[in-house]
């Protein structure tokens, strides 16, 4: 096991690279920095080994984690690096198999996984995700850009989404941006769209846009088998100054809707 601790006079910004396993992140408190590495099995003697090499360095405002590379002494090891940071620091994970958790106290999440779940519950800024195969749950974000073989994003409140998968879902509660969902099969659900644009565009899948009440709309639907339908009260004429929201849905196959919003309808 490694563990250090440091005094920080702010934010840091902090790169973990590692094989398998997981990375934790939480906030920390006011004036510190934690680092922990272990083994995920402290009875797996590969990892445990693996966990003790870790190499964890500060240098001004920049926390770099290191666990070698595996090979033939660490084979099938996995470990677990726990972070407490302070307030508004950026995180940058890249692994080849490997979970991540945040529990708040990040402005900012990069990750480049093999495979992996990420699991967050606020960045105030953006998070960014490429994955082969992977779920994301994230509960506020400023922004979400996500790229995943096969995977889906789940987020309560979001500004802009981008999620471009081959096969996956797309569920998201409060949107106040910009979002776009992409792949070769995909669904999407919106459950409060509130202003910017939904583009959603796929060769299978369905979409499910509700929209804020009060939001004015202007839509553009497209199925080329499948069911096309909206509930919202239709005006003859474009709204004085422009529709709060703008929706374009199109899809080779499957069902679209866009309707009035359901009050108090968990994400």
């Amino acid at each position: 096991m490694v563990q250090k601790s440091y005094d920080v006079s702010g934010p840091l910004d902090v790169t973990v690279k590692v094989g398998s396993g997981a990375v934790h992140a939480a906030a920390a408190s006011a004036g510190t920095a934690t680092v922990e590495v272990r083994a995920r099995d402290q009875d797996h003697e590969p990892s445990v080994r693996l966990a003790a090499s870790a190499e964890v360095s500060l240098d001004g405002d920049r926390l770099t984690v290191t666990v070698p590379e595996q090979g033939r002494v660490f084979r099938r090891g996995e470990v677990v690096v726990s972070l407490g940071l302070p307030a508004e620091s950026q995180l940058a994970v890249k692994a080849g198999q490997a979970s991540i958790r945040v529990r708040d106290g990040l402005s900012r999440l990069e990750a480049k996984l093999g495979q992996g779940d990420v699991d967050l519950d606020t960045v105030t800024d953006t998070l960014v995700v490429k994955t082969g195969q992977g779920d994301l749950v994230v509960r506020s974000a400023g922004a979400v850009h996500a790229t995943t073989g096969q995977g889906s994003l789940r987020a309560d409140h979001v500004g802009d989404v981008a999620f471009k998968t081959g096969h996956g879902s797309a569920d998201l509660g409060t949107t106040e941006g910009d979002v776009l969902v992409k792949g070769g099969m995909v669904t999407l659900t919106v459950r409060d769209a509130r202003s910017g644009e939904v583009v959603f565009d796929t060769g299978a899948g369905s979409a499910s846009i509700a929209v804020a009440s009060g939001t004015t709309v202007q839509m553009d639907l497209s199925s080329g088998s499948g069911d096309v339908r909206c509930d919202l009260p239709m005006e003859s004429g474009a709204p004085a100054g422009g529709a709060d929201l703008r929706v374009h849905l199109r899809t080779g196959s499957g069902d679209l809707r866009v309707a009035p919003a359901v009050l108090d309808v968990p994400a």
